[in-house]
């Protein structure tokens, strides 16, 4: 999940720091032509105050978006399959030993029982939305003009036997600002309209779901992504394969992709129900 997730380049001196401009363009430019992706991830996020862990294996193809997900913690053996355009844009779901929704096997992939204690959906798997992230911060940091204040090279590091380049995101004007819901609005779209992070929306105003919005209800929302991220680039393939994320709180939610693999062939028949490898 998610992304797929997730994840602020605010980014980029072009003059006292050209490194950053370079890492930055060349990140978007890489993620741009990503379709397909396998990875293991291991995820740590915030929820309710405690920073819970989760594992998972993924196949990710972006257009047409499919996306097969294997669950080793903290449900082991649970699948979840979503296909566009298949199943009445429910995913197929195995719960193998765990009751999700035993009347209804094949869930929405925005519910309640599937994402439950997740900050994010299927829909922000792989890089395309951390991709419109940082052409979005990139923006912002141009607008302000202030790149060595929210962006810096922190040197090179080896990771999971890659080598990266640590960069260390900063926004120090990070506060939460009133916001009217407009009509037809839930948590997701004005997170996804103006580049934030959904779940912290969701915390802050004590929301009871990603929904549990109404026109003309006044929220509060922070007026950028996150206030600190730190990033591991991939050198060789431009992409962020370690991401932490960081809110006025605190350690938000930590993202790790392992055994990464770009542009695999996946063939067809991995994105439906009766592949021999799944259990649905």
């Amino acid at each position: 999940m998610l992304a797929g997730f997730f994840l602020f380049f605010t980014v980029v001196a072009a003059s006292a720091q050209p490194m950053n401009r370079k890492i930055a363009d060349d990140v978007i430019s890489s993620l741009a032509k990503i379709n397909t992706l396998k990875y293991r991830m291991i995820k740590k996020e915030r929820i309710k105050g405690v920073m819970k862990t989760g594992e998972i294996q993924a196949k990710y193809q972006k257009s047409p978006f499919n996306i097969y997900i294997y669950v080793y913690s903290p449900k082991p053996g649970v699948e979840v399959l979503y296909v566009t355009g298949e199943n009445g844009g429910k995913a197929y779901v195995n719960p193998n030993s765990f009751f999700l929704n035993v009347l209804d096997p094949d869930l929405d992939p925005k519910g309640k029982t599937l994402r439950k204690d997740e900050h994010h959906s299927v829909f922000e798997s792989g890089f395309e939305f951390t991709r419109n992230l940082l052409i979005a911060m990139r923006k912002r940091a141009d607008s302000e003009g202030r790149f060595d204040e929210y962006c810096q090279y922190a040197g090179d590091i080896k990771w999971d036997g890659r080598d990266c380049y640590k960069m260390i995101l900063q926004y120090p004007d990070y506060k939460w600002e009133s916001y009217t819901v407009k009509a037809g609005e839930d948590i997701d779209d004005i997170a996804e309209s103006r580049n934030l992070y959904g779940y912290t929306i969701l915390e802050k105003n004590k929301l009871s779901w990603f929904t549990s919005v109404k026109a003309g209800q006044v929220i509060q929302i922070p007026n950028i992504y996150a206030k600190k991220v730190v990033l591991y680039i991939d050198k060789l393939h431009k992409v962020p394969i370690y991401q932490e994320v960081h809110d006025d709180i605190g350690l938000l939610s930590i993202y790790e992709y392992h055994s990464l693999l770009i542009n695999p062939v996946i063939p067809k028949e991995e994105f439906t129900k009766g592949y021999k490898d799944y259990n649905f």
